[in-house]
Parts: structure tokens; C-alpha cells; sequence
């Protein structure tokens, strides 16, 4: 005998397994949407590694793998024998590509062991790559990073450019300002035809 139900929105009657089943899926949805979509894809195909031959895998087993998937992955963290390490989102991306590309031997998983141990070493190459470009920078002196722009012009005061013409003036370097050239739209046309070839014997 089975025990049936019925959905309260749209009237659908139905054995009560089906309705937990949903449940289970909506869950698991849930959860997916808050992976970041760069590894969505990876994910899915991750979960595959979990499902077992000619079955296909229970909602409650996919709902326990995504929330701890998840967790791990928003937390930025891994945390692998005590020890919590940054793990950032390239590191997952890394460590699900190496699992998929050469996913262990013993099928199928039955959690995320594996998948973490590797995330832990990945995470622990970019941090000792990071540590590494630290010391480089600092061996070679470099504070920060190096800008084409040109050094922001300080504004001086007016004390500051009487001294400065003041101590030209007494080494001699300071020139007097030349006169400003003549403005051609003043001269009229006789002064500017003065001198040209032709212009003489001309009446």
C-alpha cells in the first residue's frame, strides 16, 4: 500500500516519495546557484564521478555533495589536517580539471576527500608562487609596481618663483623676455608686398 499526497498549489495527487524527491532537487538547485558560474560546469560533470554505474544519482546524495561543495568553495578556504589554507577560485578551477582529466582509479566517489587534497596542493603551489614573487620584489628593491605616468607636478608658491628668478638674475642666466613678434593681420597690404619680387618698377 502507498501513501499519496497532494500538492496544495496545483492539485497534482501523487505518491508522497515524489514530492521529497522534488524537494530534494529544489534543494539541490539552491544550492548550485550560488557555485560561481565559472565552475558550473565543471560541477556538473564532477557530480557524475559520484553517481553509480547504470543508476542515477539520489537527490538527498546530490543535495549533501553540492551543500558542501558549495560551503567550501563561498568560504575561500580549505581546510586539509588541521590545516586552513587560502582557496581561491582559480585554485578549484585547477583541481577540478585534474580530477576530470584523471579522476582516481576507484569508482565511483563517495565524497569530496579527493577532490579537497587537491585543491589543498594547488592552493599551496599559489601561495608559495605569491610568497616567491614577494621575495623577488623585495631582493630587487621595488616597492610598487611600475607606472609609465609622469610624476604629479607640485604647484609653486610665488616666493618660491621670486627666489628662483632672483637667484637667475644674479648667475646671469636670466634673459630678458623678447618682444612679441608681429601680429600679421595688423600690417596692411603695401607692408606686407615690400620687398617681394616684382614689387619694384611697379607703379
Amino acid at each position: 500500500m502507498t501513501i499519496r499526497g497532494i500538492c496544495p498549489e496545483c492539485g497534482l495527487s501523487a505518491e508522497l516519495a515524489a514530492f521529497v524527491t522534488q524537494g530534494e532537487h529544489n534543494i539541490a538547485l539552491a544550492a548550485a546557484l550560488e557555485i560561481p558560474a565559472l565552475l558550473g560546469p565543471r560541477v556538473v560533470r564532477y557530480l557524475g564521478l559520484h553517481r553509480p554505474p547504470s543508476r542515477a544519482l539520489a537527490g538527498a546524495k546530490a543535495v549533501r555533495l553540492l551543500t558542501e561543495l558549495r560551503d567550501a568553495i563561498v568560504s575561500g578556504e580549505i581546510e586539509r589536517k588541521g590545516v586552513i589554507r587560502p582557496a581561491p577560485i582559480t585554485a578549484w578551477i585547477v583541481a577540478l580539471d585534474k580530477v576530470l582529466e584523471r579522476p582516481p582509479s576507484k569508482l565511483p566517489l563517495s565524497g569530496h576527500g579527493y577532490l579537497f587534497e587537491v585543491v589543498a596542493s594547488e592552493a599551496d603551489r599559489l601561495d608559495a608562487e605569491a610568497e616567491r614573487k614577494r621575495e623577488e620584489a623585495v631582493r630587487s628593491g621595488a616597492k610598487a609596481p611600475a607606472s609609465n605616468a609622469p610624476p604629479a607636478l607640485r604647484e609653486r608658491s610665488t616666493e618660491e618663483v621670486l627666489a628662483e628668478h632672483r637667484r637667475l638674475q644674479g648667475s646671469g642666466k636670466a634673459k630678458a623676455p623678447e618682444a612679441p613678434a608681429p601680429r600679421r593681420g595688423n600690417q596692411t597690404i603695401s607692408k606686407l608686398l615690400e620687398g617681394a619680387p616684382g614689387a619694384e618698377g611697379e607703379s
